[in-house]
């Protein structure tokens, strides 16, 4: 029973490791998605291909997203953003 339970764990940490942010990312991601989906450490900064997106990483593990382009700035949680996305499934 303790070996079956055991099992029972290292697979549910198995397939949960890659859905959270803690989970490995693929080498080829861009910045801006390593940042978007919570890889990044505080103080990193990315630029979208159109140059008037930056992401930043906030102290607090949130991300700053400036658009110069219209003068908006916006903060967004990549860990909320996971736990939406496991609920939408």
């Amino acid at each position: 029973m303790k070996f079956q339970l055991a099992i029972a764990l290292a697979a549910l940490a198995a397939a949960t490791s890659t859905a959270s942010a803690n989970g490995p990312i693929s080498a080829r991601a861009s910045d801006v998605d390593k940042i978007v989906q919570g890889h990044g450490k505080p103080g990193d900064t990315a630029n979208a291909k159109s140059d008037a997106v930056t992401f930043e990483v906030l102290g607090n593990g949130l991300v700053k997203r400036t658009n110069t382009r219209y003068g908006t700035v916006s903060v967004i949680d990549p860990a909320e953003d996971l736990r939406k996305s496991s609920k939408n499934r």
